[in-house]
């Protein structure tokens, strides 16, 4: 499938749409830097205008380097950016270049068990267990103030402590479950940029998988595609998975906009923050920075570069990273539900669930590109990293990093391996192929169907396939690039979202 170069006719003082095998280049008109916007597409999966004004102001800000677009690209409502894009900038950062939630992510974890082990009545007691465990609202504290602050400092490892997981779970982890850099943080420095509000709903809304388009589906080794990395990685035919899609919860979310002016709210959630936001900025960090905080923080501006090395750069990316070990340990108190549920069902004997990689598809971060440091945002793409960037010690040294390429709950999905190709998106690829399944999937004829589990109703309904064209479609495009190819195909049997 041939990658196209899209020329955008918007009015974006002369930014390029460039094909992928071009390299980055930066060129001047009148003292103005003309950036240039990498785009992946193809003809059944063109860019629409809509998309191509949101990468044009995306590249128009003053310290943006380079934006990738990536196969599944579009754009949300009331959303900045659009959806499957990453954004490297040199001296600032800017929190409309990502998502409002900081550190959403898909994981994947296999289990012990075959298709061979189910049938409709244990689904049924596993979905109850994992409803029971995983409620959509807390009726009571979950953490303590303490060992919220603890987990806020130190992420996953907090958790593998609480949840008496095996700490080597935390190298099949971005980042390691610990998305603070400097190891001069202290309780102290992040309980200042998380206020005790947040503080205390983070403590009550802890361990969910959350509400929207977020879900945890069992899904099943339906097809392999590359036989010796499967085996690298522990997949086999016919082997039981769980996918699951979860975030930083109210605490990350209330924190991404606390730090910025984000046009995705309600009036009511606009009304909670206001109570929060103005007070907190007024009382905090040095008086004579309070028009700084205001500027960057408090202004109902879009895509406000915030300089990295003043006080408010550096208290915002300390709460973005506080809200990002959040939603680490988060992530792996729904690991500890699922091992407890699969021992509902198949006894304590059952094996623990291993986690094979942990992907953020909504950060910021400083990361090395071609040499040069430089912040990377990411929007619905996720890091892929092939093996030749990769350290001796990561588990993933002779393969290069899982790439989850999650479909519908009524579609295919594919793990893949990052290639070399991912120099050329910032190490980037995307985070699923939802609106591409959408628009060219075709109901089948066959008689495979998932089964639907809500938190209000358990066991919904049993809803029919799609047909894959969307998935392949993207899927086509990574591997033309050789930005990731598939390692298996997975089969959705089950799944639990909300319906509300």
């Amino acid at each position: 499938m041939e990658v196209k170069a899209w020329q955008s006719n918007l009015p974006s003082r002369g930014n390029q749409l460039v094909s992928p095998d071009t390299e980055p280049e930066h060129t001047w008109s009148a003292g103005k830097k003309t950036d240039r916007i990498r785009l992946f597409a193809s003809d059944c999966l063109p860019p629409s205008a809509e998309d191509l004004a949101g990468l044009a102001r995306a590249a128009e800000l003053v310290d943006v380097v380079q934006v990738v677009a990536l196969p599944d690209l579009h754009i949300k409502p009331q959303l900045e950016t659009p959806s499957s894009t990453a954004v490297a900038t040199r001296n600032t950062i800017v929190l409309g270049l990502s998502s409002p939630s900081p550190n959403c992510s898909m994981a994947l974890a296999l289990t012990s068990l075959h298709l061979d082990d189910l049938n409709d009545e244990r689904l049924d007691r596993l979905f109850g267990a994992l409803i029971h465990r995983l409620p959509l609202h807390r009726q009571s504290r979950v953490l303590s103030l303490p060992e919220l602050a603890d987990i806020l400092l130190r992420g996953g490892a907090a958790a593998v402590e609480r949840y008496n997981l095996d700490p080597a779970i935390l190298r099949h982890m971005d980042q390691q479950g610990n998305a603070i850099t400097s190891a001069n943080v202290d309780v102290e420095a992040v309980l200042q940029v998380i206020p005790r509000m947040l503080q205390e709903v983070g403590s009550w809304h802890f361990a969910l998988i959350g509400r929207g388009n977020h879900f945890l589906e069992l899904q099943v080794v339906d097809e392999l595609l590359n036989d010796e990395v499967a085996s690298l990685w522990g997949l086999s035919p016919g082997q039981l998975v769980v996918m699951y899609h979860a975030d930083s919860g109210y605490l990350g979310a209330f924190t991404g906009r606390l730090y910025a002016h984000r046009r995705k709210n309600s009036w009511r959630g606009r009304l909670h923050e206001w109570r929060l936001k103005f007070p907190f900025h007024l009382t905090t960090g040095q008086l004579g920075r309070l028009l700084h905080r205001i500027n960057y923080h408090v202004l109902p501006r879009y895509l406000t570069p915030i300089p990295v090395d003043s006080e408010e750069g550096r208290r915002t990316l300390l709460a973005l990273q506080a809200a990002s070990n959040y939603a680490y340990a988060n992530r792996l108190a729904i690991l500890a539900a699922l091992r407890d549920s699969l021992r509902v069902v198949w006894g304590q004997r059952c094996a623990s669930p291993a986690l094979l990689w942990d992907a953020p598809h909504n950060s910021i971060r400083q990361e090395t590109i071609a040499g040069e440091e430089l912040w990377v945002h990411r929007h619905n793409a996720t890091r892929a990293v092939p093996p030749s960037d990769l350290p001796g010690e990561s588990p993933f040294a002779r393969t290069g990093q899982p790439v989850l390429l999650p479909g519908l709950e009524r579609t295919s999905s594919y793990l893949c391996v990052a290639g070399n190709g991912a120099a050329h998106t910032l190490h980037s690829v995307d985070h699923g192929t939802g609106r591409s399944v959408m628009k060219m999937g075709r109901l089948l004829n066959g008689t495979r169907t998932t089964r639907l589990y809500t938190y209000q109703g358990g066991l919904t309904q049993s809803r029919p396939h799609l047909s894959d064209e969307g998935l392949e479609a993207v899927l086509a495009i990574l591997k033309s690039n050789d930005i990731a190819w598939p390692v298996v195909r997975l089969r959705p049997l089950a799944v639990l979202k909300d319906q509300g």
